[in-house]
């Protein structure tokens, strides 16, 4: 009896540990399968001018025009974005690869820690490609929350232990009008039905 009551609260507290660095987001009761259809929820990317891993500003108006693929990280992040930033790296060779034009971009959600200095530094450990990757920090912690919360709908605050920070683990796809269409499972390796979507929506199948 002892037995299973003790691995019942195990199990709780690997639950509420997994709930940092953004496990769950509150567009659905579950965390996202690749890809679900956002458009229902009208959601657009917001205004914004920020600086990049280079020290430039980026704002909104850059990205108008172009599918994007939006996701959140930081770069003192214990878990999660240590499989979201290899996932998106990936995902930006398959892009190339396949000729499809798209911009990246990652919101640290540390930014009185990621200054453009440490996000280069971030972005040259996974290989980045600048050309279309920005690293977008210039913020506080409570307009990313803000940011985040009208944007894509998700969750972003400090964990319980003050060591990590609760995010989505998504990909959120914008297409050229601003709008947040889609998102997919940041923890996922497979990057095909991001590519099929924008094959399809780019028109080159």
């Amino acid at each position: 009896m002892r037995t299973k009551a003790g691995l019942w609260l195990c199990g709780v507290v690997m639950l509420l540990a997994m709930a940092g660095c953004g496990w769950f987001d509150n567009v659905s009761e579950t965390s996202a399968v690749n890809g679900e259809d956002l458009q229902e929820y009208g959601l657009d990317l917001h205004d914004f001018s920020y600086t990049n891993q280079s020290d430039e500003v980026v704002t909104n108006e850059d990205l108008e025009g172009e599918y994007t693929l939006v996701n959140m990280i930081f770069s003192r992040c214990p878990t999660v974005c240590n499989l979201m930033t290899p996932n998106m790296s990936q995902l930006q060779r398959d892009l190339a690869t396949e000729d499809i034009d798209a911009n990246l971009v990652s919101f640290t959600v540390d930014p009185d820690y990621d200054s453009p200095e440490v996000l280069k530094e971030y972005g040259d450990h996974y290989e980045a490609d600048y050309s279309n990757w920005d690293f977008l920090t210039g913020y506080s912690l409570d307009e990313v929350e803000d940011f985040a919360e009208s944007t894509f709908h998700s969750v972003v605050a400090p964990a319980a232990d003050d060591e990590d920070i609760v995010h989505s683990t998504d990909i959120f796809l914008v297409d050229e009008n601003s709008q947040v269409i889609q998102r997919y499972d940041g923890l996922d390796v497979d990057t095909e039905p991001i590519l099929e979507d924008l094959r399809r929506l780019a028109g080159s199948e």
